[in-house]
């Protein structure tokens, strides 16, 4: 209880570091292990995270959707479709982790924090995958990026630190209030509509209030705009979820450390 947040926060850093190695055997064991059996096995791995982009692929080539900022539909949706499975994994990931093992983690050495980083394995796998497949629509359809790389990584990190940040603490509440999980998948499935994945929030009528206020759209446009067109009409409004996220990493950072140990004093 007398941690601050900075100490937790390297208290839980120096966690991962020092079961390292269990990690990664996790992730591997993880990864052969999920489609054992199967004829493609492995392949599964590869082919599963794309089937969510050809979905809107397929659509565009029905021609569902117009020209979008200068990007071809395909590659717009595709882009977009991946960062948003990324941010939103770092929501979803922890919660599945900490409803799944929590028995697990109270029995053994092996921290919560250990588990939760062994899943973020397989998801930047799958975010490496839908990456590769984006990359070669750009290089079909066009344009070639104007990238300004460090604004690029910061908008990245920015949002997924954010998003981190929210799935802890969602993961702690979700122990006492099991809706949680339910609810916040629902408004995710929503969520994808109203962040300018689709559709540009601004095209959107009412719904264009949102944009600002929304941070995946923040996050997904400002990282589209940094990767395509090498600059941002909007860095204000960036820099402002930025320091949220940077506020939320803290509170939820300490606020995790916290209550996995008191759970564990309580099992």
């Amino acid at each position: 209880m007398d941690s601050n947040p900075i100490g937790a926060i390297g208290a839980m850093a120096a966690e991962i570091w020092r079961f390292r190695s269990h990690i990664s055997v996790v992730f591997v064991g993880d990864f052969r292990s999920a489609y054992r059996g199967t004829k493609l096995g492995v392949l599964w791995n590869i082919i599963l995270p794309l089937v969510p982009i050809s979905v809107y692929i397929l659509l565009v080539n029905l021609r569902i959707f117009p020209q979008y900022e200068g990007l071809s539909p395909a590659v717009y949706i595709g882009f977009n479709v991946t960062i948003w499975m990324l941010l939103t994994g770092m929501i979803t990931r922890p919660m599945q982790v900490v409803r799944q093992r929590t028995q697990e983690a109270m029995r053994t050495s092996i921290p919560l924090t250990a588990a939760i980083s062994s899943s973020f394995a397989q998801l930047s796998f799958d975010t490496l995958v839908r990456l590769v497949l984006v990359a070669a629509l750009v290089i079909w359809f066009g344009p070639v990026p104007i990238v300004h790389l460090p604004l690029l990584l910061f908008t990245l990190f920015s949002g997924m630190v954010f998003c981190l940040s929210l799935g802890l603490i969602l993961s702690i509440f979700n122990m006492i209030y099991p809706d949680i999980d339910r609810l916040t998948s629902i408004i995710l499935q929503y969520g994808i509509f109203m962040s300018g994945v689709i559709f540009p929030v601004s095209t959107m009528g009412p719904l264009a209030l949102l944009e600002d206020v929304n941070p995946f759209n923040v996050f997904i446009k400002s990282a589209r705009e940094y990767l395509f067109f090498g600059t941002h009409i909007d860095l204000t409004v960036l820099l402002i979820w930025s320091g949220v996220a940077l506020l939320l990493a803290l509170i939820a950072g300490r606020f995790f450390y916290v209550m996995e140990h008191r759970i564990r004093e309580i099992v």
